[in-house]
């Protein structure tokens, strides 16, 4: 089968299965590993937007089937693949090396095809990315669909001549010519509303069976057992949190958007109602309902209830949620949930972060009246490594945890807390990234090829591409597993974790602090990558181990989902036939 596009999404590091690394709890707070193994959700977006106008798209989850089978041959898998065009996902920094060394492998095996890179990274990286030899488009902005569309019509027809003059129609487009001249487009396609495209799950699944392959379509390595989907509320940034680099600052300055481009509510209840009509577990809302104004909450609300959904649906929230909104959410649905993060117990440290302001008897008041009202779980994030944030403060985090529990009484066992560092890297686009000094930070990568260089070193403690002058990285780091070990300990002394889940949080810490260790002695007494990494080959499986639900366990991020029945068979099958 020919294909018009083929979506890669690339692992961290490219040889994660051989190559000695101490990833650490970068992912312990989200559903993949890690390898970052979950695809972009712009990966679904943009095949049902292309396939409605007539284009054939097929997604490869390559970092989730490299997870999966540690014999997998990606250079053979991909070598089978026809397609005028491989687009690769560079929306979070983590992904650099792996998508770059992804982007070699296919130029190396399909050297006439085009490869073009996209997600906010790819934009805001765009220049340094075409200059490699095997990257030949970026498509800048946060909504490339129709730009695609364009894009593809012409690679379809063969209408470029030898200078890609064809293609200065496409808009948000950067690319070389066959000379290696550099051509940016610039971002013109940056709608207002988003209600242009969708996350269609079904289509999703309707290329499965077309494709008659699963796992490159999978999200995330445990998505069978654990099926958790999501809506999302917007386009851009409604906040400026200082690291983020989808803050409302950074799409102003990088990504051509100066306002958000809210989905209209009656289609947000519609994306969640079509999800429940095939999974069953969990969906969660990305972006707080608050953030457009009270009355766009009330009709999405008001829309979602008509729906009668029966999954759980999990709420973010941004800023402290409002009592009437609580009390709407509850009417609306019957399992509701909902998460925030406070970022850090200290006032001031939150108040700099510059994402949200309220005390922390407001905060408590808040989670209370949350349950009170009717919410069966809420989960609660704090950070470490974030501006003006010593030591000392983020030893205090477990004190305002225990604080949290107590105030919370007979809720306890329902409220999950947890505290996860910032790393690898602070965003590029975010106010901390391009103002440092303004946050106590010194900026140690700049360019893509340093990040590159940052993720290849052993432990996450060198991947770090920031100083702050509040905390030493090895402060940091020691503080990070330190603050874990206490709120595990909170966690076991309110009954919110069992005897067996806390004694292994707390052996997976303990030894992950002594791997670390171990890394430092051997990454400062060497000479060479290749000498670090052979003497820590022999730590290889440890390393990965002690990676994985290190300040926390895993599964208690996860909502409760049916131990039967986890998709809606019948739904499925019915909507295969129509096809």
């Amino acid at each position: 089968m020919k294909y018009d596009l083929v979506l890669v999404h690339s692992p961290s590091i490219f040889d994660f299965r051989k190559k000695p690394v101490m990833f650490g709890p970068v992912s312990d707070v989200v559903p993949s590993t890690p390898v970052f193994e979950m695809y972009p959700i712009g990966f679904a977006v943009l095949a049902d937007y292309l396939e409605k106008h007539g284009f054939k798209v097929k997604i490869v989850n390559l970092a989730l089937m490299m997870l999966l089978d540690k014999d997998f041959d990606p250079e053979k898998y991909l070598r089978k693949i026809e397609t005028n065009a491989f687009g690769l996902d560079l929306h979070w920094l983590p992904h650099v090396q792996g998508a770059l060394e992804v982007a070699k492998l296919i130029k190396k095996i399909h050297p006439k095809t085009p490869i073009i890179f996209g997600g906010l990274s790819s934009s805001y990286y765009h220049r340094e990315l075409v200059q490699y030899p095997f990257v030949d488009m970026v498509l800048k902005g946060d909504s490339t669909e129709e730009p695609f569309r364009i894009l593809l019509d012409i690679l379809r027809k063969n209408r470029g001549n030898g200078n890609g003059t064809s293609l200065f129609e496409v808009p948000n487009l950067t690319w070389k010519d066959k000379e290696g001249n550099i051509h940016c487009q610039p971002i013109e396609f940056v709608p207002e509303k988003w209600n242009h495209s969708r996350i269609n799950y079904l289509k999703i699944i309707q290329m499965v069976f077309r494709d008659r392959e699963i796992k490159p379509y999978l999200p995330f390595k445990d998505f069978l057992r654990y099926p958790i989907v999501a809506s999302f509320l917007c386009r851009g940034g409604f906040k400026d949190c200082a690291i983020c680099g989808g803050s409302r600052y950074a799409f102003k300055e990088f990504y051509g958007r100066k306002q958000p481009a809210v989905r209209d509510p009656e289609l947000l209840a519609e994306d969640i109602a079509d999800a429940s009509k095939y999974f069953n577990g969990p969906i969660f809302l990305v972006g707080d309902i608050q953030a457009p104004g009270k009355e766009y909450a009330y009709k999405f609300l008001e829309e979602l209830k008509k729906k009668k959904i029966n999954n759980m649906v999990a709420f973010e929230f941004w800023n402290l949620p409002d009592d009437d909104i609580l009390t709407k959410i509850n009417e609306s649905l019957k399992h509701w949930s909902f998460e925030i993060s406070c970022e850090s117990q200290d006032f001031e440290v939150r108040k700099k972060f510059g994402k949200s302001v309220y005390s922390n008897e407001d905060f408590k008041e808040a989670i209370l009246r949350g349950f009170e009202k009717g919410a069966e779980r809420i989960d609660v994030y704090m950070m470490t490594g974030i501006p003006y944030q010593t030591k000392e403060s983020i030893l205090r985090i477990p004190d305002f945890v225990d604080e949290l529990y107590e105030y919370v009484g007979p809720h306890k066992k329902k409220l999950l807390c947890f505290a996860a560092p910032l790393a690898p890297f602070v965003d590029p686009g975010s106010l901390a990234f391009e103002k440092p000094q303004y946050y106590g930070f010194r900026i140690t990568a700049r360019t893509l090829e340093e990040h590159k260089e940052h993720i290849l070193r052993p432990s996450w403690k060198y991947w770090m591409n920031y100083e702050s002058e509040y905390i030493s990285r090895d402060d940091l780091v020691e503080a990070t597993y330190l603050c874990g070990l206490m709120i595990n300990e909170v966690k076991r002394k309110h009954g919110v974790l069992d005897e067996q889940t806390a004694n292994r949080v707390q052996h997976n810490i303990k030894n992950a602090m002594a791997i670390i260790e171990e890394v430092d002695k051997i990454y400062h007494s060497s000479s060479s990558r290749e000498e670090v990494e052979e003497k820590l080959s022999k730590f290889s499986k440890d390393m990965v181990r002690y990676s994985l639900s290190t300040v926390c366990e895993k599964r208690e991020l996860e909502w409760n989902v049916p131990s039967i029945k986890k998709f809606r068979v019948f739904n499925i099958l019915k909507s295969l036939i129509r096809m």
